[in-house]
């Protein structure tokens, strides 16, 4: 329902050129005041529109903002009119303010005047009698506290979701030390357990067919150790770059899993450290997802460099499942998405019962290749 709202209309109009001025001046100082106490977007659409409206200058406003669901109002100012003929204007005047977003310009409709703040905010007034070079100063006061208010709400979201992606990148590096310390100690630990004791046994009963099965044990243990640094940070990663690292960690999980595992890389120069580093994990989480949970026969990895970004999509023809029923944090998803937003980057997964999984994850280039 339309408020009604008392200002100063009583107000006598200037009689003379200097009065008019002054009160100009007067109606633009309280105006920068409520408008940059207001840190956002509606609350200076509010604070504008009721300086507007109490010293005088218009009878009734009414401001927007475009919402998901269109226009919404965001402040009324109606004074002498009545809830009832404000109300009753309201349908006309959402059309007129339609019109001159679209337009982007001042619109003056049956005693109604139009004035964009930007592409998605106005304000409308109307009872009164303004100069337009009056008018285009106080809109431009309130475009400038607008655009301030809406960058620093977009500068608090940004802050706020850095400090998301910050906490749940601490998150997912304990994942990844739990992860480590349980292949110690239940690959590594035991392993090497298993050759103490028998080493023991041997001391006291030298046995040849003892000792080739602790040095086999030896051989798998070294070979976990080394599985499990290469999962760490493979050194070729840093010596040859991502498309030799991933041809390498393709081919040991295909021999080591029976996958049948395609790699097509188009990488025509070396990417920076960071981003090499986020679509290796990606890379290497997704193919983790396959061998733990998706019983797929194939798998292919597609990696590919454009204008202005880098692209990986890792596909299998496995079991599936519905997103929308698996937490993310069980398959890894949410530190994939937060590694490849944290630069910037787009991450999307693709699945349904049934019909295997699809994982995207797309980086930004600037110009000359780099991120």
């Amino acid at each position: 329902m339309c408020r009604v709202a008392e200002g100063e209309h009583a107000r006598p109009w200037p009689r003379t050129e200097a009065e008019q001025r002054t009160r100009e001046l007067e109606t633009l100082q309280r105006l920068a005041q409520a408008t940059l106490r207001s840190l956002e977007p509606r609350e200076v659409l509010q604070s504008a529109l009721a300086t507007l409206v109490h010293t005088g200058w218009f009878r009734c406003g009414e401001a927007f903002i475009t919402g998901t669901a269109g226009l919404d109002t965001v402040a009324v100012g109606t004074c002498p009119y009545t809830d009832l003929k404000a109300c009753a204007l309201r349908p006309a005047l959402l059309e007129w303010v339609r019109e001159a977003l679209e337009a982007k310009e001042v619109r003056q409709v049956q005693g109604w005047q139009i004035v964009p703040i930007d592409a998605e905010a106005a304000i409308a007034v109307s009872g009164g009698q303004v100069s337009r070079p009056f008018l285009n100063t106080v809109v431009e006061c309130i475009r400038a506290a607008f655009e301030r208010a809406r960058l620093y709400t977009a500068l608090k979201e940004k802050e706020a979701q850095r400090a998301r992606l910050f906490k749940a990148l601490l998150n997912a590096q304990e994942e990844e030390r739990t992860r480590i310390s349980r292949d110690l100690h239940d690959q590594v630990g035991q392993a090497l357990t298993g050759i103490i004791l028998g080493l023991e046994a041997a001391l006291a009963d030298p046995n040849p067919a003892r000792l080739e099965g602790l040095k086999e044990l030896a051989g798998m243990t070294l070979a976990d150790v080394r599985r499990i640094a290469l999962d760490l940070r493979p050194s070729v990663l840093d010596e040859l770059g991502l498309e030799a690292a991933l041809k390498r960690y393709t081919r040991e999980v295909g021999e080591r899993y029976g996958l049948e595992v395609e790699l097509v890389a188009r990488l025509p120069l070396r990417l920076p450290p960071e981003m090499e580093t986020v679509l290796y994990r990606v890379a290497q989480e997704a193919l983790t997802n396959v061998v733990r949970h998706a019983r797929a026969q194939r798998v292919s990895v597609v990696l590919t460099a454009h204008r202005d970004a880098v692209q990986l999509v890792v596909e299998d023809d496995g079991v599936g499942f519905d997103p929308r029923r698996v937490a993310s944090t069980r398959l890894g998803l949410a530190g994939m998405r937060e590694r490849v937003e944290l630069l910037g980057g787009q991450f999307r997964l693709e699945s349904a019962p049934g019909a295997g999984t699809t994982v995207y994850a797309r980086l930004p280039l600037k110009p000359g290749g780099r991120a």
